[in-house]
């Protein structure tokens, strides 16, 4: 009951985001003959002095135009697409799991049902979890047979692995906005919190001396293209003594985000 109400409350966030997924991963596919084209006749990557971007430029406008086009990926479907508004749905989602029940004044109602606190947790979030992560890999499927129509092709497994980190990182947002839910009574302070946190984080990452210490630097392009061409196997991704075992590190924060949560719900009386 908790979790349909929980569903009911989240379904048109949850349709707006797996549009707007869509709207800025067909047209950037399909643009791509174009793209890679101008890309081929232009100097401006290599004339740019930020590292990063260098290599970023110089992947998408490799001369293989099957290793451009999964770099080009890298950076459309997930640097920018789902790392960008998956964040933006997992605040928008996380906000109001707890803060809209203290406006709606509903908060003590919901502590002084019967059910144990692990359980109303538990279907507080599995919906809003569902909800971030699902359309991230119902888009990048969608990519495949867009890809076919350009004669390319986009491997399974590896767009599945980039998909899943990016599914994780969505799910360690809402959780830490779920986290702040609990403490603070109002929605728009809540987002106003997590916000300003995230804001931070992005000024780090394009911050060159202190990028590396940034929450961003764990899904950005760096990460995505060895996963979509293929050099870094899947236990590489959980693996934490490994380069790119960041996956494990999120999963962690997403855990201890979670577990969090219910020692403070644990302890809240109605």
């Amino acid at each position: 009951m908790i979790a349909g109400k929980t569903w009911r409350e989240i379904r048109g966030v949850a349709i707006a985001y797996l549009i707007i997924l869509e709207m800025l991963a067909i047209p950037v596919l399909m643009l791509w003959p174009d793209i890679y084209a101008d890309l081929q006749r232009s100097t401006l990557f290599r004339s740019l002095g930020v590292d990063w971007i260098k290599r970023l430029g110089s992947g998408i406008s490799n001369r293989n135009e099957e290793v451009a086009y999964l770099n080009w990926c890298a950076v459309m479907l997930f640097f920018r697409s789902t790392n960008l508004v998956g964040t933006a749905a997992a605040v928008l989602i996380g906000t109001g799991l707890f803060a809209r029940e203290r406006e709606s004044n509903t908060f003590e109602f919901l502590l002084a049902r019967p059910v144990s606190r692990s359980s109303l947790l538990w279907q507080k979030f599995w919906p809003c979890a569902l909800v971030v992560t699902l359309p991230i890999f119902i888009i990048n499927a969608t990519a495949i047979p867009w890809s076919w129509s350009l004669e390319l092709d986009l491997p399974k497994w590896e767009l599945f692995l980039a998909s899943s980190h990016a599914a994780i990182f969505a799910l360690t947002i809402l959780s830490l906005t779920m986290f702040v839910s609990i403490f603070v009574r109002v929605q728009a302070h809540v987002a106003a919190i997590v916000g300003a946190f995230l804001i931070l984080q992005i000024g780090m990452y394009l911050t060159q001396r202190i990028r590396p210490y940034s929450l961003f630097r764990l899904v950005d392009y760096d990460w995505y293209a060895p996963i979509m061409s293929g050099n870094t196997p899947a236990w590489q991704m959980f693996d934490p003594f490994r380069s790119h075992g960041f996956s494990t590190y999120l999963l962690l924060a997403a855990g201890l985000l979670y577990y969090l949560s219910w020692r403070v719900l644990k302890r809240t009386e109605p």
